[in-house]
């Protein structure tokens, strides 16, 4: 192994510091290992210092445990100031990075649209105005080249302040026409009628193995920290071809109507302030969903948690908003995914404590998910019967895919359903309303 070898390895090399009271080195563990990082240590304090983050006597036990166990980098908790970074860096001799880079680097790595390359730098700059001046190493060294070593670092140092908040303003402008964007295609999904259901959760909660399951897409789903960091939404086809005229699969069962999945960005306890942007289009697409399906990982120890970390987030971005005039009207589901990495004892405490819940594996069957948003589609959707003329009959064809067909009857006056639509196209077909 040659030196540059030996050097990158020690870099990987990482000790974990947290310190006050909301402690969450299990969580930052799985942040580092997410980045790569090798974590052979940790350090723990129940209060937090001004100066140092950790106290004199705990910098002095960080600095003998960082040589003992042969680090390379300290990963912190909490974000630091470039002061505190300074003296935690002096004690432990070593690299400090803290929590916010730490999500700003992985979001980076993660990053595959447009968009979301244009928030993490966002992000960044953000997270850099302050600390410019700082003589804060960790700034330009965290992720890329190596594990950790992300290529020259004073060149990161050089912009000065006016120059940062210059490409700041330009991103700002660029991310709002993405929004636009967003909002003309969903105004256009909602002019055709087509319900929309958004899954939201905690991070690596299993969203995109759920999206995969029920819409046969084939995303990544690795079991890493934040691995969609873009919304994607995908069409949920019914059961039954539109040129069907029997309204009903090979098993007798009825239409159902087709639906717009969306994945989004997983929410994160402590979340940086700097990176709220890049859940602007989360909340955008669980502010304007029909149905809202809260995934939680039911093999989580900090279960309960992380689904009042998603519902307070929503909660704060709703507020005021149309979940507080006319929340009563959106359906919400908890799912409590990844059942097969429980026991059956777990599960059935899962059942007593979440009676509400639907609680899958959506790597193994994700129907009972899909029957519940279908129920919940339905409590905001209309019960009709319709008589469509003989000469009319190719408006029958808009039906397929929109609506639930229950009975349909050929008679002497036409075509006559039964159906229910979403109330948007509950008011196209009025006109078609059987007496």
């Amino acid at each position: 192994m040659n030196k540059g070898e030996n050097e990158q390895e020690l870099e990987s090399r990482a000790v974990l510091v947290s310190a006050g009271e909301d402690r969450q080195v299990a969580e930052l563990g799985r942040l580092s290992e997410t980045l790569g990082l090798e974590v052979v240590g940790v350090l723990e304090q129940g209060r937090r210092d001004g100066a140092g983050y950790l106290g004199r006597g705990k910098r002095e036990e960080l600095g003998d445990l960082v040589g003992s166990v042969g680090a390379g980098i300290v990963v912190t908790d909490d974000e630091l100031s470039a002061s505190q970074a300074r003296v935690l860096e002096k004690a432990a001799g070593v690299q400090v990075v803290d929590r916010t880079l730490l999500i700003i680097r992985i979001f980076e790595a993660h990053a595959r649209d447009a968009a979301s390359h244009l928030e993490v730098e966002l992000a960044e700059l953000s997270y850099r105005l302050p600390r410019v001046r700082g003589g804060y190493k960790a700034l330009s060294r965290l992720g890329g080249g190596g594990v950790v070593t992300r290529g020259p670092g004073e060149q990161q140092l050089e912009y000065d302040r006016r120059v940062i908040r210059q490409r700041m303003e330009k991103l700002r402008k660029r991310l709002a026409e993405e929004r636009v964007a967003r909002k003309t295609q969903g105004a256009r999904l909602k002019k055709e009628g087509t319900p929309s259901v958004a899954l939201v959760g905690y991070t690596n909660a299993g969203k995109t193995t759920i999206l995969n399951a029920l819409s046969g897409e084939h995303r990544s789903t690795a079991d890493r920290l934040f691995e969609t960091l873009e919304t994607t939404s995908r069409i949920v086809k019914s059961t039954i071809p539109a040129d069907n005229d029997s309204g009903r699969d090979r098993n007798g069962a009825v239409a159902r109507p087709d639906f717009v999945l969306t994945d989004t960005v997983g929410f994160i306890r402590k979340l940086p302030t700097q990176l709220v942007h890049s859940f602007a289009s989360t909340l955008e697409v669980a502010r304007d969903a029909s149905v809202l399906i809260l995934c939680a990982d039911a093999a989580s120890e900090k279960l309960e948690e992380e689904i009042l970390t998603v519902e307070a987030t929503l909660d704060d971005a709703f507020s005021g908003t149309e979940r507080g005039n006319s929340g009563s009207t959106r359906e919400s589901v908890l799912c409590l995914n990844k059942s097969d990495l429980v026991s059956l004892e777990r599960r059935r405490g899962l059942s007593a404590a979440y009676p509400e819940a639907i609680l899958i594996s959506a790597r193994r069957n994700a129907t009972p998910l899909l029957d519940a948003i279908n129920e919940a589609l339905a409590s905001s959707r209309v019960r009709m019967r319709l008589l469509i003329p003989h000469a009319e009959y190719g408006a029958i064809n808009g039906l397929y895919g929109r609506a639930e067909i229950h009975t349909r009857e050929d008679t002497d006056e036409g075509l006559e359903l039964d159906v229910t639509l979403p109330k948007p196209q509950a008011r196209r077909y009025a006109h078609y309303r059987a007496p």
